[in-house]
């Protein structure tokens, strides 16, 4: 049995199969994908299965492809199953550390004073663990996912209405002040979300900050560098054409990042579980699970003073946007060096150190009161 694995999943993985199983990184079968016949890939999203990025699986294909990630994006599943390749992903791994990105920017954001109410556009795993964190807040949140509610009134279960999942109205999502997303990209249909919103949504909107967490494209990126440059407050984390980035949609977003929002140390645990759960699930023994990746983290009582600070501390990524904008601006003011402008977003990707999730922290007392935010999201008090 022989495995194809991203080089930065190896470490986790390989310990907790069996010794078995020849590994070979991804890196190495890139160079040369024809003089290699393997059973199996275990990827990120980083990296595009489709027909014409491995155009040799029609004559000698593997059994499977795992994703470590969420999202589909990256894989062309229909062309997958034309081939008989099985294909599986990990749903819900990165959802609670989606979710703290999207709570943490509009805390930097609005200096911990956010009070109005959040629509939450895809209601999924994702989208509920934004609805449990900011309900935790106190905040209201308006959850929109009509083809969910569709789907669960279809549904024939014991389910009493009053547990099925009713979404908002368009009406009533556009009266929110703040607005994030969190579906899929799907581009034909009955719910196509590619684009979802556009110059009319936007401008319709009462919104003046939105998370844009989800997938490049979901939002138009010229009507959302319209939207921005005439007061909105964004925190953009995906793009349409990444590793290449919309220069003037960077240029006007309030904080940028490079689709990292999923990045933590627990997500990463939780996806390689998943991971050899579906292992198994192919008849390959894994001898354990992996174990506990995070650490409990101690602020600098001396280093913080005001909530941007704080909240730089607790998801280093608020901290980081700027300089790894003004870096990824640099390189379009060098004659527009694509090469490096790809470069520098996944060096920022793959280079920066996974995050240590809310519940990893321990916080003074004192600053518990003075940032009441930090107990609803699982802040430790220091003893």
């Amino acid at each position: 049995m022989k495995i194809v694995v991203d080089r930065q999943l190896l470490e986790s993985i390989q310990p907790r199969v069996d010794s078995s199983v020849e590994w070979m990184s991804l890196d190495d079968y890139d160079r040369n994908p024809g003089s290699h016949t393997v059973d199996g890939f275990i990827l990120r999203s980083i990296t595009k299965v489709r027909e014409h990025t491995y155009p040799t699986w029609v004559d000698t294909p593997p059994s499977f492809v795992i994703t470590a990630t969420a999202g589909l994006d990256h894989l062309d599943t229909q062309w997958l199953e034309s081939l008989g390749i099985q294909w599986r992903h990990c749903p819900g791994a990165n959802a609670r550390a989606v979710a703290e990105y999207v709570v943490a920017a509009l805390l930097w954001m609005t200096q911990g004073d956010f009070t109005g109410s959040l629509g939450i556009v895809g209601v999924g795993a994702t989208g509920q663990a934004v609805e449990k964190l900011a309900l935790d807040l106190g905040w209201q949140v308006v959850p929109y996912d009509p083809p969910r509610e569709r789907r669960e009134a279809s549904l024939e279960t014991s389910m009493v209405d009053s547990g099925r999942f009713i979404s908002a109205s368009m009406e009533e999502l556009m009266k929110c002040d703040a607005a994030t997303f969190h579906v899929p990209r799907v581009e034909t249909g009955q719910d196509p979300t590619y684009p979802l919103w556009g110059q009319e949504e936007l401008f319709a909107s009462n919104a003046s900050w939105i998370i844009q967490a989800s997938r490049g494209g979901i939002i138009e990126e010229g009507a959302l560098y319209d939207w921005a440059t005439k007061g909105g407050k964004l925190a953009c984390d995906v793009w349409e054409g990444e590793p290449l980035v919309n220069q003037p949609l960077l240029e006007a977003s309030t904080i940028a990042t490079p689709h990292i929002a999923g990045y933590s140390y627990q997500a990463r645990s939780k996806a390689i579980t998943q991971v050899l759960h579906h292992l198994a699930s192919f008849g390959i023994p894994c001898t354990n699970t992996p174990t506990h990746e995070g650490k409990s983290c101690l602020a600098e009582v001396d280093s913080y003073s005001t909530c941007s600070e704080l909240v730089e501390i607790l998801h280093p990524w608020m901290g980081h946007a700027e300089p790894f904008k003004k870096e990824l601006l640099e390189t379009y003011l060098n004659q527009g060096d694509r090469v490096r402008q790809k470069e520098v977003f996944r060096q920022w990707r793959t280079q920066t150190p996974l995050r240590a999730e809310f519940s990893e922290w321990t916080v003074r007392a004192s600053d518990h009161k003075t940032f009441p935010w930090l107990t609803p999201l699982g802040v430790q008090i220091t003893r």
